[in-house]
């Protein structure tokens, strides 16, 4: 049952698709009433470098929702831990427990989707139906009022149909057909009509097959007028499943839109959602073609936010492959960018399955590049964690900076 706050005032109920994921927002809920932390006081204090892909804080709204259990996000966990926690000791206690919820809940998500692959009995569009109802989506942006009313139809009318069994004939038919104004109109009714699964799907196999082109002023409707988060899904899936030639095309078109932060998330995306042999080629080939600028956002994509096991492999793989200078930068973007709770795994690995160097490398670029202020938490952390020779080789590396880093 939900706990009232120190306040005075209630929770609402929790609304997450699992009890694992209603049992984590109630336990973020307890953290914060201990803390006497309002919801406009967390999103005070939170900041862009606590979410791995947003670019500013979310408004109180989102945030209640996450409270609540909406799609709640890991990285939020780990920002209202932070928050919440007076020492490292805590803040490490806490996620460890909020961790094995999340786990729990994953797992769940899973084993929901293995034992219901098909949750809705539809039958599949004809060709017919679909070309009816893209003809009467608009070619121009709707002008009039009349003219949006059309678009919601038809989107309705296809959104009443979809299904596991449609939505892949759908997203055929849709690709280079709709006017961007009607995907976000279209990922709205899905939303409403309770199909979050199959807007999803829309958006990804967007990102992966359709028209580099066309894509990008469906991102800059789906962020200024879709669900938050929307056009990020668009650019994971970019990120993930594009040949180089297309993201060289779809950077480009984004930096021409004036989208820079789009095309900014989309290569440091690359270096965190792609596998392992994946992330290794794809690095060769930008190498390869000398596209410097986004080689430097998937390298620090890998070091900010890669998982630490993950990380190592990358690195060793990087170094088999004649490419040690990209290893090099990777552990500089760790070093310099990653938040302070994710360090003792990374150290870890890098300690049990990289060269000796790579440590030494790691502990250069935190005790050189990071101010005095970051360092703190950072230190306090791998203090509590054990990793007493890892903080003196950061102190040695850290001597030599200005005062005015101090």
């Amino acid at each position: 049952m939900d706990e009232p706050r120190k306040t005075g005032r209630r929770w609402g109920p929790t609304r997450g698709t699992s009890a694992e994921l209603n049992n984590l927002a109630i336990l973020l809920r307890g953290w914060l009433d201990v803390s006497g932390v309002r919801i406009s006081g967390l999103q005070s204090q939170l900041t862009s470098e606590h979410f791995h892909d947003l670019d500013k804080v979310p408004s109180t709204s989102t945030i209640s929702e996450w409270l609540s259990g909406i799609a709640l996000r890991w990285d939020f966990v780990e920002a209202v831990i932070d928050i919440c926690s007076t020492n490292a000791e805590i803040a490490m206690s806490r996620r460890g427990e909020a961790r094995s919820i999340w786990n729990a809940a994953e797992k769940s998500k899973r084993d929901r989707q293995n034992s219901n692959p098909r949750p809705e009995a539809v039958h599949p569009l004809s060709q017919d139906q679909l070309l009816s109802w893209l003809a009467k989506a608009p070619a121009v942006p709707p002008a009039e009022r009349a003219s949006d009313i059309s678009v919601r139809s038809a989107a309705q009318r296809i959104s009443d149909l979809v299904s596991e069994e449609t939505v892949a004939g759908l997203v055929e038919g849709l690709l280079d057909n709709l006017h961007p104004r009607t995907w976000e109109i279209l990922v709205k009714e899905l939303r409403e009509q309770g199909k979050s699964l199959h807007a999803v799907q829309l958006m990804q196999d967007l990102g992966s097959r359709g028209d580099p082109h066309k894509i990008i002023p469906v991102v800059e409707f789906l962020r200024t007028d879709g669900h938050f988060g929307d056009d990020r899904i668009l650019l994971d899936s970019i990120a993930k499943n594009r040949t180089v030639q297309d993201l060289v095309t779809i950077i480009e078109a984004f930096r021409r839109d004036g989208q820079n932060l789009s095309a900014y998330v989309v290569t440091e995306r690359i270096g965190v959602v792609r596998s392992t042999s994946s992330t290794v080629e794809i690095i060769l080939d930008f190498k390869d073609k000398k596209e410097t600028e986004a080689l430097a956002g998937i390298l620090m994509g890998a070091g900010k936010w890669r998982d630490g096991q993950a990380l190592a492999e990358l690195i060793n793989q990087l170094r088999v492959q004649g490419i040690g200078e990209c290893a090099d930068l990777i552990l500089m973007a760790a070093g310099s960018e990653r938040a302070a709770s994710s360090f003792p795994p990374l150290v870890n690995a890098i300690k049990d399955t990289c060269a000796t160097g790579d440590i030494v490398k790691l502990a250069h670029a935190i005790g050189y590049m990071r101010s005095r202020p970051r360092l703190k938490p950072l230190e306090d952390t791998l203090w509590k964690t054990n990793h007493t020779d890892m903080l003196s080789l950061i102190r040695i590396f850290g001597s030599g900076r200005s005062s005015g880093d101090n």
